[in-house]
This record gives C-alpha cells, structure tokens and sequence, in this order.
C-alpha cells in the first residue's frame, strides 16, 4: 500500500510538471461506485441521473462538482469499467478517485493520458460507504482547467 500511495504521488507531480491542461469537454471526473451510500436504493451504476442528490453520500458533491466545472462525471464499478470510459478519444485527462491498487492499476494502464489520482477514504472498510476529500477533488480539476 505505501509503494501504491508513492507511485499515485509521483504521478501526480509527473502529470503537474508536463503540465497538460484540458478544457472541460476534455475532462473526466472518474469515481467508484463505493462512494455511493450502501442503503441507497438509486441505482446510479447505468445512469447518474439517478443520484437524487440527498446528501447521505459524496455522489452528490462529485456531481455538483462536476456540473459547476462543466465535467463529464463517470462513475465505475470496476477497473475495466473505469478504462473503458477513460480510453474514449474525447477524454485528454482524468481526476480519478479510488483506493490504492485500482489507481495504481488504471493510471499505468491509461498512459500516456494525465491522470491525477486521489485516494479515497475508507472509513468502513473496503469497497463500502467510502468518502473522499473533495477539496482535493476540485483542486485537481481546477488545475487541468486553469
């Protein structure tokens, strides 16, 4: 976990350096599926639009987030879900959320495409009612947009 957390870190400062910027149709705002409150009865897998944005959970605040920035929002129940959406040509970057192996995981395997990666919270274990900083979150899109 601390060589994931390193890899995610040097990463992050790579992407920074080559300074690739994007405007917000270039953008994808990309998180688990576990951020979603686990007694929530939306299915917000397929469609997004189901979120009904009651506040129990982060899926509320990473959409307002991506709706104030003009972001694309996608949210991934797994690895090849997420690269599937991240390998789409209109994507150029991604602020992706996830725990440790899966951004170590999805940031090799979207090279060369920028890819900044914030490590999710996990406050109940694994894969459950996760939470993420979203100060950090729109940080990183305000960084590729600037």
């Amino acid at each position: 976990m601390k060589l994931d957390r390193r890899i995610i870190s040097l990463n992050n400062l790579a992407v920074k350096v080559r300074r690739k910027r994007t405007t917000a149709d270039g953008l994808l705002l990309l998180f688990p599926s576990c951020l979603q409150h686990s007694q929530c009865k939306q299915n917000i897998r397929h469609d997004l639009a189901n979120c009904k944005r009651c506040g129990r959970c982060k899926v509320k605040d990473m959409l307002e987030v991506g709706d104030k920035y003009g972001v694309r929002c996608v949210v991934a129940t797994g690895g090849m879900l997420a690269l599937q959406a991240v390998k789409k040509e209109t994507v150029r970057a991604v602020v992706a959320v996830a725990c440790e192996k899966e951004l170590r995981e999805g940031i090799l395997a979207a090279l060369p495409k920028a890819v900044i990666g914030i490590i999710n919270m996990r406050p109940h274990g694994p894969c459950k009612d996760t939470d993420v900083d979203l100060a950090q979150v729109r940080k990183a899109v305000e960084w590729f947009l600037r």
